[in-house]
């Protein structure tokens, strides 16, 4: 078969099981025949494809045919204009989260221009925790953009060994050695004893789907992706509670709170952060239009 039959046949075969059929079967045989763009596939339309690489493409597509995302099936996804490793222990990065790394960013560049830091002076670095980091797309993604990096001590914390295991591949695929990964159940580790009122920003991504609303989210979500990183409790609220009620003994004065919002949840958010002692707070919204980033600043 040549490459544009095999698009054919197998993105009609896919249509009901995707609605991007012929994206996954080009993203799929471009994975497998090592092509680094749809162009270059394009432009080999008519070349046959060996019957080696078609059985490994088949693999691939028998998995997409069971709803198994395709991020999971290559074990890559790009987030921020940089490519992570991902699998079946991580949620897969969503281009909305990318709204909360580009705050986080504004803030920490303002930071570091304001205090013209020195560099290697670890006194007065900023420290900015990522709560749930899950691959650690958000805080490897502040490492790797921000303007004066070496100004900042970066930190993500998760409870999940195997997730942590997946952002220390991270860390190395985009060598970025400065960034520290802790283990631990949200401030639980004895890491956290040094950092009382010392942290400068923590942005957090934390599960917050509601449990009865799980089971109707698509197979390719409910089947795959870790239950432990969807799941934010009866109402949601779970883990922004907890992370708001503990996180005032860690931030400095003045220090930021950052989140990503469910589409429902921004306004049970910013109640929550203004009974504990935030102010300033603000939105950013998605390409939607909801409010997809909540910001808040603690005053003692």
């Amino acid at each position: 078969m040549t490459i544009k039959e095999v698009l054919t046949t197998y993105s009609k075969k896919l249509s009901s099981n995707s609605p991007t059929p012929l994206l996954d079967v080009e993203i799929l045989l471009s994975h497998i025949l090592g092509f680094s763009d749809k162009i270059q596939l394009m432009m080999n339309y008519n070349k046959d494809i060996s019957q080696d690489d078609f059985s490994k493409f088949y693999e691939l597509y028998k998995l997409r045919a069971k709803n198994m995302p395709i991020a999971y099936i290559i074990n890559k996804k790009e987030f921020m204009g940089l490519e992570f490793y991902v699998d079946e222990n991580v949620l897969i990065p969503r281009p909305d989260t990318e709204v909360i790394v580009e705050e986080v960013l504004k803030i920490l560049n303002d930071m570091t221009e304001k205090h013209k830091f020195q560099k290697n002076n670890t006194d007065k670095k900023i420290n900015i925790v990522d709560m749930c980091t899950g691959s650690g797309a958000i805080i490897l993604s502040c490492n790797k953009l921000c303007n004066q990096s070496s100004a900042v001590n970066f930190y993500g914390i998760d409870i999940s060994k195997k997730a942590l295991e997946v952002s220390e591949k991270n860390k190395v695929r985009l060598d970025a050695d400065s960034v520290n990964f802790i283990e631990s159940d949200l401030f639980s580790n004895t890491f956290f004893d040094s950092m009382k009122n010392n942290i400068d920003i923590i942005v957090s991504n934390p599960p917050y789907i509601e449990d009865t609303i799980i089971p109707t989210l698509e197979p390719d979500v409910k089947n795959y992706e870790p239950i432990l990183a969807l799941s934010g409790g009866m109402d949601g609220m779970f883990f922004y509670n907890k992370i708001i009620e503990k996180s005032t003994k860690y931030l400095k004065d003045c220090g930021y709170l950052i989140f990503e919002s469910g589409h429902n949840q921004s306004e049970k958010i910013i109640k929550k952060m203004k009974e504990c002692g935030f102010s300033n707070i603000y939105t950013k919204k998605d390409i939607q239009g909801f409010n997809r980033v909540v910001i808040g600043i603690l005053n003692r």
